[in-house]
């Protein structure tokens, strides 16, 4: 006799995927290290500038470049956590992120730089996706926790790779490439921790609200997440050379680039100490808001370090919070995330791309001025997703049987 279904109860996934301790440190360290390799390109502008001999917008190219690679990574990461299994697809894109690392390690001509940016790039979105995809099926006690720890880490290696830079001097970046892809190829070897079976078509199919009620959704969030990323890699793209363009040295752009990241992995790892009382959408919406009001603080040359090291701790949670937040609008939604994640990397291409532009056009004192114009379109995407509400358990069971 068959059991009845407690429509009450939300159905359990398919399957689950479990990290040994080992293996979610080592996730954990690997969000760190795409962090260390995604805040070193902004710093180091002036220098990619004068080493291979081209202007500065140009040397800007490399901050969209990479995000093209991400956007690559993705797309084939998504096919390949369908067809293998968790320890493969993991290394294989760590063993993608050292080959671009020691390509540009060696280097000595732009065009072949930019080319091994843009195999970085796409081993970083492989590893964004699957790691992001496997954190999302863990067990459920206890899922939030990984995933905010794993995130932290790439905040906590994107403050750390400015750190290196002024460690080993900038004109020595080639040194700091080889190491990301040495410790890439250790990383690779200990993937054995991650149980992933491969994802089949069958596997994806999770109770969801009807394609009417998600559409509207999910389009509304791409656009939110577009936007954050836009404006988060428009910052730490760009911060450290403005700085250095109104007076201040290249010492002090690194280290405030390293505040702002180092900001990001504080303000994520205390986002289980904020009231109960603040609602993940008024986490998202202040932190923006906050955020235009620095950039219009940063205009001054004398408050603009400040204002860029308090950048990132108020952006912190925006991503993390918007995860919960679409996941609580749309239950289950495996499919929709994948594509959140992917078109999500268009922002680095918009954000920097956005900031060379009006730079060449108008010179390196709109760098605060295009954050703020992000960081406000931001804002009222993320606003108008207020008119959604959460579907009612019994609408998700209905939806999940027709």
């Amino acid at each position: 006799m068959s059991k009845e279904i407690n429509p009450a109860v939300p159905e359990p996934p398919l399957f689950e995927v479990s990290f040994r301790p080992f293996a979610l440190g080592m996730a954990t360290t690997i969000f760190a290290l795409v962090g260390v390799v995604a805040s070193l390109f902004g710093p180091l502008l002036v220098i990619f500038s004068q080493r291979f001999h081209v202007s500065l917008p140009e040397a800007g190219v490399v901050l969209s470049v990479y995000f093209v690679g991400s956007c690559f990574g993705i797309v084939t990461g998504w096919l390949e956590v369908k067809r293998w299994a968790g320890k493969f697809v993991i290394a294989a894109n760590l063993l993608f992120m050292a080959a671009g690392s020691v390509s540009a390690a060696l280097s000595h001509g732009w065009l072949t730089f930019v080319a091994s940016v843009l195999i970085i790039g796409f081993g970083y979105g492989g590893l964004d996706l699957s790691l992001s995809t496997y954190l999302a099926r863990t067990k459920s006690s206890g899922r939030t926790a990984r995933f905010t720890l794993a995130i932290a880490g790439y905040g906590a290696g994107a403050s750390i790779g400015p750190i290196l830079i002024i460690a080993l001097h900038p004109n020595r970046f080639p040194v700091l490439f080889a190491g990301i892809g040495a410790l890439a190829v250790l990383l690779s070897t200990l993937s054995r921790g991650v149980h992933a079976p491969p994802f089949s078509a069958e596997s994806m199919r999770r109770p969801n609200i009807a394609k009417a009620q998600r559409r509207p959704i999910l389009v509304t969030f791409i656009f939110a997440f577009i936007l954050y990323v836009a404006a988060e890699q428009g910052t730490s793209g760009w911060v450290a050379t403005q700085l250095h363009r109104i007076g201040y040295s290249e010492l002090v752009g690194s280290l405030v680039t390293a505040a702002f990241w180092g900001g990001m992995a504080l303000g994520r790892v205390l986002a289980s100490s904020l009231p109960r009382r603040l609602s993940n959408e008024v986490v998202i919406l202040g932190g923006l808001g906050i955020t235009v009001v620095l950039c219009a603080v940063a205009t001054s040359s004398s408050l603009a370090p400040y204002a860029y090291s308090a950048e990132g701790l108020v952006l912190a949670n925006v991503y993390p919070m918007a995860f919960i937040w679409y996941t609580r609008l749309c239950p289950h939604d495996d499919n929709g995330l994948a594509l959140v994640l992917l078109l999500m990397m268009a922002g680095g291409i918009i954000g920097p791309g956005a900031e060379s532009l009006m730079v060449s056009l108008i010179g390196v004192h709109v760098v605060p001025v295009v954050i703020a114009v992000l960081a406000l379109a931001d804002l009222a995407v993320f606003a108008s997703a207020l008119r959604f509400r959460p579907p009612s358990v019994e609408g998700v069971s209905r939806a999940s049987h027709t």
